[in-house]
């Protein structure tokens, strides 16, 4: 985002103020938010350094956020939590906000804070200020903008503003003289000109101009882009806009060849994906656009590494066996050795290369030279041919079994790939994910999958339900009409607990044993039946620790009773007013 496209979201903030802070959270090292709400709004305001791009706006988006909280993330909660977001300012038209806000001291009192977010340039980061002072920072500080018990230094305003180019002089010949002062292509020149125009808007301009981003101003160039900024600066009114009034400029997200790209003012050069009402509404579309894209390529190159370390292990172990295989078939040359030496009746002692015997296997028989291990005797190496027919004759028969099995692996390997290649989403990915990680197992390469973005794509009741980087819950359909949901692993057991359960769901653990959760969901409307609460009771002690038990307990309990202690592990449940059933499986082997 740029200066402009901030000024403009700021203002449509400032039109719900004042805002009751009642969470802070930190779900990246460079990312904060904060839950906002009033009796007009309840939204999640999302600081973000981010990526090349920095983001300041509302987002529906709910990242999975670390047990233990960074240090800046608790100085904030201590500080804001039970605050009021009073007021959004910013530096000029520059990647600069300030975000003034009445929240607490050390002693319970009011004390104004501010909280200052630099997206400008390489200093970018996030501090806490004081009585004008800072007092903790997103990231570590460098003494060029942000240091410590100090005041916050913001980057120098020697550019125009589009707000005020109108106020003084001829506008128009003040622009002119200024892009044709300065070297460089016409791209560097206008972002260096102009306050808050960043490199998007600074291609629509010379679009809309004419003028060619990789060539430098000419006297019409410079004319022609200096009238394009006057219209600009003519609907960039950002004080005059709020949640009951029209926003003048267009609030977009375009399609460019590197991803999505918002911005409140026309693009010429680019396409328009999809247009909205006010900025916020559209920042928010565009950092869910973003989010997902960042998923997918998460999931794709996670995707993509399994599957070439999968291809490159199982073919090499192919092509190893096949060659063993081709080895093995001439095993038949070490039984007629052992019988040659044996019937040649001599007794060499170690020393020898080779003897002399007479093969009677041809016709008519000739004198041939047997190979001989000069370490050994004759009658050792016979032994020793003996043993290599008889361990050859049965790897034949192994070595193709396993060949075979590694072809079809092989091919498996080939349809993922076709499946890969054709994955558009999150969810094709996972599925082909979810083929992926088996085979990847079973040639024993450390899976490993990307958590830092979880999928949150809307799924319809009844539809595979999905972790991202991990491989499908297991969904099993139960007696009358019931269905059963179980956990592979601690993060599935995690989710069925915090995000899957519904009222009226029941949940079942093998007792006092590691183990899958299970939860039974009931036909709507009805309780869980006999029948239904045997199967999964039984599923899960055939997924616990106790599987290979004849009788195992396995407590039940409604599901609204199980709950995950804050801070605990993932997996990790507390219950009670359960009750316990005993359940027979078969007799261990």
């Amino acid at each position: 985002m740029d200066g402009i496209t901030l000024s403009v979201i700021r203002c449509e903030i400032k039109g719900y103020l004042p805002l009751k802070v009642q969470k802070v959270q930190q779900p990246g090292k460079r990312e904060v938010v904060m839950s906002l709400w009033n009796p007009q709004l309840r939204e999640r305001l999302v600081l973000s350094l981010e990526g090349e791009s920095p983001f300041f706006g509302f987002s529906g988006e709910r990242k999975e956020n670390p047990l233990a909280p960074p240090g800046f993330c608790l100085v904030l909660r201590k500080r804001l939590e039970g605050g009021t977001l009073a007021d959004v300012r910013q530096h000029g038209l520059d990647r600069v906000l300030y975000l003034d806000f009445d929240g607490h001291d050390d002693f319970a009192g009011r004390t104004r804070y501010v909280l200052v977010s630099d997206m400008a340039g390489r200093g970018q980061n996030v501090g806490l200020y004081k009585d004008g002072l800072l007092e903790a920072a997103l990231l570590l500080v460098d003494g060029a903008r942000f240091d410590r018990g100090r005041p916050y230094s913001p980057p120098a305003r020697d550019r125009f503003d589009l707000r005020e180019v109108r106020r003084e002089g001829d506008p128009e010949e003040r622009l002119v003289q200024a892009l044709l002062a300065v070297e460089g292509t016409s791209l560097q020149v206008l972002g260096s000109t102009v306050e808050g125009v960043g490199k998007e808007l600074a291609r629509g301009i010379l679009t809309a101009a004419r003028q060619g981003p990789t060539s430098r101003f000419s006297q019409a160039g410079a004319r022609s882009t200096a009238g394009v900024l006057l219209d600009l600066s003519l609907i960039l009114c950002p004080e005059e806009i709020g949640p009951g009034s029209p926003c003048p400029p267009r609030p977009c997200v375009y399609l460019s060849p590197k991803g999505p790209v918002f911005h409140v003012f026309p693009l010429a050069h680019l396409a328009v994906d999809q247009e909205f009402s006010t900025a916020l509404e559209g920042a928010k579309a565009f950092m869910e656009r973003t989010s997902e894209l960042r998923i997918v390529a998460s999931l794709r190159a996670y995707a993509e590494s399994l599957h070439r370390k999968t291809l490159k292990k199982v073919q090499s172990r192919h092509d190893a066996q096949l060659q063993d295989l081709g080895r093995s078939r001439d095993f038949d040359k070490y039984r007629v050795w052992a019988q040659l030496i044996d019937a040649s009746g001599k007794r060499n002692p170690p020393g020898a290369s080779g003897m002399t015997a007479t093969d009677y296997y041809r016709d008519p028989p000739e004198e041939v030279i047997v190979p001989l291990d000069p370490r050994y005797g004759s009658r050792d190496n016979a032994r020793i041919y003996y043993r290599t027919y008889a361990k050859l004759a049965r790897g034949e028969k192994v070595l193709a079994e396993s060949i075979a099995d590694l072809r079809a692996v092989l091919g498996g390997l080939v349809d993922a790939r076709l499946v890969l290649d054709a994955a558009v989403d999150a969810e094709d990915l996972v599925r082909v994910i979810s083929r992926l990680e088996p085979m990847a197992k079973a040639e024993g390469i450390a899976v490993r999958p990307p958590r830092k973005h979880p999928v949150t794509t809307r799924r319809s009741r009844g539809s595979p339900l999905t972790i991202p980087g991990a491989t499908p819950i297991e969904t099993v359909e139960g007696p009358g009409g019931s269905t059963f949901f179980a956990g592979d692993n601690a993060r599935q057991n995690d989710y069925l607990v915090t995000r899957l359960k519904k009222p009226g769901d029941l949940w079942l653990h093998a007792r006092s044993q590691r183990g899958a959760h299970v939860l039974v969901r009931p036909p709507a409307g009805q309780p869980v039946s006999d029948e239904a609460l045997l199967a999964a009771a039984r599923l899960a002690a055939q997924k616990s620790g106790a599987r290979g038990s004849t009788k195992v307990e396995v407590d039940y309990v409604d599901a609204s009773r199980v709950r995950r202690p804050r801070g605990s592990a993932p997996g990790f449940v507390t219950y009670t007013g359960q009750k316990t059933v005993v359940v027979t499986l078969g007799r261990p082997e």
